[in-house]
């Protein structure tokens, strides 16, 4: 079992490196019947991170998503009511074109690879154009 302090430690040692994100991506999905726990602690963390790392947090989420669409899902419907809010505030937060395409992109990627319903990508670039 992790705890939240485990958890705000590795968050807080994330970043936007390919190795990072994926080390942390294994630990959490090794973790993952503790999804909800690991997600609230994720969006708490992106709201706190230096700007520069908010990007990072969403390379996550969308590393798990995708391996855990794979494995039952538990991570895809915890991170799901979540997804919007951070979307808008990475946007919002964050004065960067290439992060804003990058955000984008990863919505796309979403919808191509059917890992969440019409309305939920829906959803999702309503909060991105409202960042």
């Amino acid at each position: 079992m992790v705890s939240e302090s485990q958890l705000v430690k590795r968050f807080g040692e994330l970043s936007t490196s390919q190795q990072s994100v994926e080390t942390l991506s294994l630990f959490l999905m090794h973790h993952r019947r503790q999804s909800q726990t690991i997600v609230h602690v994720w969006a708490k963390e992106l709201v706190s991170a230096t700007t520069d790392r908010k990007i990072a947090f969403l390379y996550v989420a969308n590393d798990v998503i995708q391996h855990d669409k794979r494995k039952g899902g538990e991570f895809v419907k915890d991170f799901l009511p979540m997804l919007a809010s951070a979307v808008q505030h990475i946007v919002s937060q964050v004065d960067d074109e290439n992060i804003h395409k990058t955000v984008k992109r990863i919505i796309q990627i979403w919808n191509e690879r059917q890992i969440y319903q019409p309305d939920a990508i829906k959803l999702l670039k309503t909060s991105y154009e409202n960042g």
